[in-house]
């Protein structure tokens, strides 16, 4: 029986997938500031058919590099909402890679515009731009001022062991251990790939 989960079947009408990635653009490129004003915050995330199933999947390079076209643009015509407005505010694009499916734009505003500030772990040593893999003429990726980190995923040692075998499990799997300056609890840390925050400058015309 085939497995429903699956998002492995072969793609096909890449003209159509053209023409939804184009909608999406449009769908997305105004931005409610008074909505953003409310929430104090307001994401645009990749949702294409069919990568964005319930199981997501990345599309193939040529076809990354069309969807951060977009998003870029998407990108832009926030900015230059938000410096209209002249309200407070963060926004960046997060790049991720090579997990690139959650690739997204961000804003905040209000008490929520540090929020994202710490979201990723900083990657000290990691590439100051994303990978060449991601170039396109369509748009100059080191037009934005880019923060590489890491992200990560935490399992805690006060939640996640209950037995003995899943602290053994957990010592052999993760990247690293390390305790919480917090709360003194063990972190057992899985990186999952890298990240890289994205923001252009302040005039998009620029």
């Amino acid at each position: 029986m085939p497995n429903p989960f699956s998002n492995r079947k072969k793609v096909r009408g890449w003209k159509r997938r053209i023409r939804q990635l184009e909608r999406f653009r449009l769908a997305h490129r105004a931005l409610d500031v008074e909505a953003l004003r409310a929430a104090e915050r307001a994401y645009v995330k990749i949702w294409l058919d069919p990568w964005s199933r319930l199981v997501p999947r990345n599309p193939p390079y040529w076809y990354r590099r069309r969807i951060l076209a977009a998003l870029i643009d998407i990108h832009a015509s926030w900015r230059q909402a938000l410096e209209a407005a002249g309200v407070p505010y963060s926004l960046e694009l997060w790049l991720f890679h090579p997990d690139f499916h959650k690739t997204q734009v961000v804003a905040a505003t209000g008490s929520l515009l540090k929020f994202y500030d710490n979201v990723f772990e900083r990657a000290e040593d990691g590439s100051p731009r994303p990978p060449a893999l991601y170039d396109d003429p369509a748009y100059d990726l080191d037009r934005l001022q880019w923060r590489p980190g890491t992200e990560v995923y935490v399992k805690l040692k006060s939640i996640d062991v209950v037995e003995p075998e899943d602290e053994a499990w957990l010592l052999r799997a993760a990247d690293r251990v390390q305790t919480s300056k917090y709360t003194g609890d063990t972190m057992y840390i899985f990186e999952m790939g890298s990240v890289w925050q994205g923001s252009l400058p302040a005039d998009p015309s620029t």
